[in-house]
């Protein structure tokens, strides 16, 4: 069903407000999934259904375990992963910034960070170079080679200035998102072949078998030996913990680069600019009328949204969110 933007971003911030956030944190919360929600990307409002994403009461303001010029550690205080991320992006601006490179990383959050483009897109927009990765010790995903779940989903993004929009590559290392997967669920749809595994290691189209099974790494053990590094980097390294499904300790890593420690933020930004043009002019194969970049489709797909300012929501996806308001 046709749903007017600014109605879904009302309705999002309500049932953001119903789980116990403050107005300050629904805030941030909202924009993260409104970002996703109008780029298409499955990282949006489905993740206020089911279970939600509800405030842990004893949750507090994130502290900093360990600060350098050019990093700093956060404790999340079990904050939600939106707020602390969002809090990580601002320290590593302002550091690469003063210095030219800002790292920040956390432990200890709870929930997910939604579409990492949001953030490298935030740090982009500065003229800087953004990377991050988020992992959590929810093991969804399996080594390749394996149908028994190890890793998280493992998402990393990275987000490059130009002259025009960023590039922005935004990419789980399964083979589908854990949220895939409960939209699938909720619009009563299969999901395709290859994708995972039920509890006891058989292929499934079923997405309710897979949550208790395994999804595949994508790219086989390319994508597998991605998902491996990223858990260590907003895992191990970060303090978080990486295998036991009933914690709540995630981790995050964020870094900013500024272009100027080693050349003109101009001269970088035409160069990347220049690359773009070489790839979007290369011969395209049959059937294909334009080579896109990272992050252009769902830019598209934002700007046919927001001419009529309406956006297609599945409509049990819809129904479960005004369910979530009355609650």
């Amino acid at each position: 069903m046709k749903v007017k933007v600014s109605e879904l971003e009302k309705t999002t911030l309500a049932a953001v407000k119903k789980y116990g956030y403050t107005d300050t944190e629904a805030e941030i919360i909202k924009n993260i999934l409104m970002y996703a929600q109008l780029r298409g990307n499955n990282q949006g409002v489905v993740k206020l259904i089911g279970n939600g994403i509800p405030r842990i009461e004893t949750g507090k303001e994130p502290t900093i375990d360990k600060e350098t010029k050019v990093s700093a550690l956060l404790n999340g205080n079990y904050t939600h992963a939106m707020v602390v991320m969002d809090k990580l992006v601002d320290i590593a601006i302002e550091k690469a910034n003063d210095i030219g490179v800002g790292i920040a990383g956390n432990h200890d959050t709870s929930e997910s960070t939604g579409a990492l483009g949001y953030y490298v897109n935030k740090i982009a927009e500065q003229g800087l170079i953004g990377i991050a990765f988020a992992s959590a010790p929810f093991q969804l995903v399996a080594p390749y080679g394996s149908n028994e779940a190890r890793f998280c989903t493992n998402p990393m993004a990275y987000g490059i200035p130009t002259k025009s929009d960023p590039i922005i590559l935004d990419m789980a290392m399964s083979s589908m998102t854990y949220y895939g997967l409960i939209e699938a669920k909720t619009a009563g749809k299969s999901i395709p072949d290859e994708i995972g595994y039920n509890s006891k290691g058989e292929n499934t189209n079923d997405p309710s078998e897979v949550m208790s099974g395994a999804l595949r790494a994508f790219g086989g053990h390319k994508g597998s030996g991605l998902a491996l590094v990223v858990q260590i980097l907003a895992g191990a390294f970060v303090k978080a913990d990486s295998f036991d499904n009933d914690s709540d300790n995630a981790g995050n890593l964020v870094i900013a680069i500024d272009p100027e420690i080693f050349l003109s933020k101009k001269d970088f930004t035409e160069s990347v600019s220049e690359i773009i043009e070489k790839v979007k002019s290369a011969r395209k194969v049959d059937g294909v009328s334009e080579i896109f970049i990272p992050g252009e489709r769902g830019n598209n797909f934002k700007n046919e949204v927001e001419k009529p300012g309406e956006i297609e929501i599945e409509d049990n996806l819809w129904k479960a969110l005004q369910e979530v308001i009355k609650k």
